[in-house]
C-alpha cells in the first residue's frame, strides 16, 4: 500500500506540474517578470571573461560572495550548453519542479506516503506561486532548499553526529549562495525543530546541530559588511499602517498572499472584472482547503506530539509573514512578507492529512484540487499576455541591431497579473546583441553581481524603472522623463518605447526620431545618428 502510495504521488506531481512545464516549454515568449534581466546579466557574466566582451565597457562583476549568486551561476552554466532561451526555460522550469518536488519529499520524510497525492497538489499550488511568476530564481532555489534541509535535519534527528552535521553545514552553505531571506527562515526552521522535537539524544542532537549551523556564522558576518552598500537596515510597513485599521488589515491580506497570480477581481480569460470573482480565486479555495485538511488533523485525534515544532515554525512564519515589514528598506529588497509566509505554507505540509477519511478531508481535497485548475488557468493567461507582448518586444531586434546603447520607456503596461512581463522585456535586446541596456534593473542592488562601471555617464535605471510606473501620473512620468533626456541623451543611441503619450512624444521628438514600428513599440534613433546616415 505505501508503493502504491508513493506512485500515486509522483504521478499526481507530474501530471499537476505538466501543464504549466507545457506552458514554459510550449509559448516562445512566456517569460516571468525579472527573466529577461536575469538571463542579460548571466550572458553578462559568461562573456565577462573574454578579452573583447561587448559588455566590459558598461559593466564591471562583482565577485563578493553575495548571498544572490545562485540563479546566475547555473544560467551561466547552462549558456555554455544551450542557447540563451534553452537556458532561461531550464531555469524557469527548475524554479517550479524543484520547490514542488522538494515538498513533497519533505512530507515523506516526516509522515511517509500517507495522503501524498494531495500534498503534491498542495505542493504544486505553493511551487505556482506569485515570486515564480515575478521570477526570484535564486530566491526560489533557497526555498527548495528549505524543506531539503530540515527534511534532512528530521531524518537524522535521532542519530545525529559529524557526519550528518558537515550535511547540514553544507547545505546550509547552498542557502547561503541562493538567497538570504530562505536562509534566515531555514535557521530559524532548524532551531525550532531542534528546540520542540521529542526525541532521545536531545542534548547531542543540539550540539552537532549546532555544529552544522557554524559555518553560516562566518558568512552573514561578510554579508553584513556587504549589506552596508544599501545603507542601514529600516522595515517599512506600507500597507499595515495601523494595525487597529479593518482596511488596513483587508489591504495587508491582499498584499501579503504568496498565492494569488492576479487580482482578485479577475478570472482568467474572463474580461470584465467583478467582485463576485472573489469567491472562486485559487487563494480562497486553497485557504478553505488547507484549513477544513488542519480541522481533519486535529479532530482526528492523534497525536501530533511528535510534529509540535512542524506547528510551532509553521505558526510563527505565517504570524511573521502577516505581522512583518514589507521590506527591511528600498535597497535591500521587495517582497518579504510574501517570501516569509509561503515557507511558512510548505512547513504546514507535513501535518496535513494525518488523520482518516472524513467528509472535512474529503471537501479539503476537492478545495484544493479546484485552486489548482484555477491557478493553472492563470498561468496559462500570464503566458499568453506574455507571448503577445514580450514577443512585440523580441520582434524588434533586428531594428535595433548590435553595440547599440539603449534606454527603454513603457506605456501604460498595466495588466491582470500581479506579475508584469513587460516591466524587464527590454533586457532581451542586450542579449547576444552587444548591446548596453541602460535599464538593468539589477545595477540598482548591492546583492546582483552585475553592476554599471563607476562614473559612466548613463540614465540611472533606478529612475527609468520608476519613470515606467507612473501610468497613475502621467505629468509627472513627462517632467522627469524630460530631465532625463536633457541630461543623458547623448548616451543614448536608441529609444525603445512601448505605447504613446503625447507628452512623451513631443519630449522624444526634440532628439530623437522615429525608425520602426511594430503594433505598440517603436524604435527611436537619435537624430546625430540619423543626420549621420542622411549625409552619407
Amino acid at each position: 500500500m505505501s508503493d502504491q502510495s508513493l506512485r500515486l504521488g509522483l504521478l499526481t506531481l507530474g501530471m499537476g506540474l505538466l501543464p504549466s512545464l507545457v506552458a514554459i516549454w510550449c509559448v516562445p515568449d512566456f517569460v516571468p517578470q525579472d527573466g529577461p534581466a536575469h538571463l542579460y546579466n548571466a550572458v553578462i557574466l559568461a562573456r565577462s571573461v573574454e578579452a573583447n566582451s561587448p559588455y566590459a565597457s558598461a559593466f564591471v562583476v562583482n565577485f563578493q560572495p553575495l548571498p544572490n549568486w545562485a540563479g546566475h551561476l547555473i544560467l551561466w552554466g547552462l549558456l555554455k550548453i544551450l542557447s540563451p532561451w534553452g537556458a532561461d526555460r531550464v531555469v524557469f522550469s527548475l524554479t517550479l519542479v524543484a520547490l514542488s518536488a522538494s515538498i513533497v519529499w519533505l512530507r515523506y520524510q516526516v509522515a511517509g506516503s500517507q495522503a501524498l497525492a494531495v500534498t503534491s497538489v498542495v505542493a504544486i499550488i505553493l511551487g505556482l506561486n506569485v515570486t515564480w511568476l515575478l521570477g526570484f530564481s535564486s530566491f526560489l532555489l533557497g526555498a527548495a532548499l528549505f524543506p531539503i534541509t530540515l527534511g534532512y535535519w528530521w531524518g537524522g534527528r535521532n542519530e545525529f553526529g559529524p557526519w550528518r552535521a558537515l550535511g547540514l553545514g553544507l547545505l546550509m552553505i547552498l542557502g547561503y549562495a541562493s538567497h538570504l531571506v530562505s536562509l534566515g527562515l531555514t535557521l530559524v526552521g532548524v532551531l525550532i525543530l531542534a528546540c520542540f522535537t521529542p526525541g532521545p539524544n536531545r542534548y547531542r542532537t543540539g550540539i552537532w546541530t549546532a555544529a552544522g549551523l557554524a559555518p553560516i556564522v562566518p558568512l552573514l558576518g561578510i554579508y553584513k559588511w556587504i549589506s552596508n552598500q544599501g545603507g542601514p537596515l529600516h522595515p517599512e510597513w506600507q500597507y499595515l499602517f495601523n494595525p487597529f485599521s479593518i482596511s488596513a488589515w483587508i489591504n495587508q491580506l491582499g498584499w501579503v498572499d504568496p498565492i494569488s497570480l492576479a487580482s482578485k477581481v479577475v478570472v482568467p480569460f474572463v474580461a470584465e472584472p467583478s467582485n463576485a470573482y472573489a469567491l472562486i480565486t485559487p487563494v480562497a479555495w486553497f485557504v478553505l482547503g488547507m484549513t477544513l485538511m488542519g480541522v481533519d488533523t486535529f479532530k482526528s485525534g492523534k497525536s501530533l506530539v511528535e510534529l509540535r515544532g512542524w506547528l510551532i515554525l509553521s505558526a510563527v512564519l505565517i504570524l511573521g509573514g502577516l505581522l512583518g515589514p514589507d521590506s527591511l528598506g528600498p535597497s535591500h529588497g521587495h517582497y518579504l512578507p510574501q517570501r516569509i509566509l509561503l515557507l511558512g505554507l510548505v512547513a504546514i505540509t507535513p501535518c496535513l492529512g494525518v488523520g482518516g477519511p472524513s467528509w472535512t478531508r474529503s471537501i479539503g481535497i476537492g478545495a484544493i484540487g479546484v485552486a489548482l485548475i484555477m491557478q493553472t488557468l492563470f498561468v496559462w493567461e500570464y503566458a499568453l499576455a506574455s507571448q503577445q507582448t514580450v514577443g512585440a518586444i523580441r520582434q524588434v531586434a533586428n531594428a535595433v541591431g548590435h553595440d547599440q546603447r539603449i534606454a527603454s520607456i513603457l506605456v501604460d503596461i498595466r495588466g491582470r497579473s500581479r506579475a508584469n512581463p513587460l516591466l524587464h522585456a527590454d533586457n532581451l535586446l542586450g542579449i547576444g546583441t552587444g548591446n548596453i541596456i541602460w535599464n538593468n534593473y539589477e545595477t540598482n542592488h548591492y546583492y546582483f553581481p552585475v553592476q554599471f562601471r563607476a562614473g559612466l555617464d548613463r540614465p540611472p535605471a533606478l529612475e527609468l524603472e520608476q519613470i515606467t510606473k507612473l501610468d497613475s501620473s502621467p505629468s509627472e512620468r513627462a517632467h522627469r522623463w524630460e530631465r532625463i533626456l536633457a541630461q543623458y541623451h547623448q548616451s543614448i543611441d536608441i529609444l525603445v518605447m512601448w505605447g504613446t503619450e503625447p507628452q512623451i512624444d513631443a519630449i522624444n521628438d526634440r532628439w530623437f526620431e522615429t525608425s520602426f514600428i511594430n503594433g505598440p513599440v517603436r524604435v527611436l534613433r537619435h537624430r546625430r545618428e540619423m543626420e549621420a546616415v542622411k549625409a552619407k
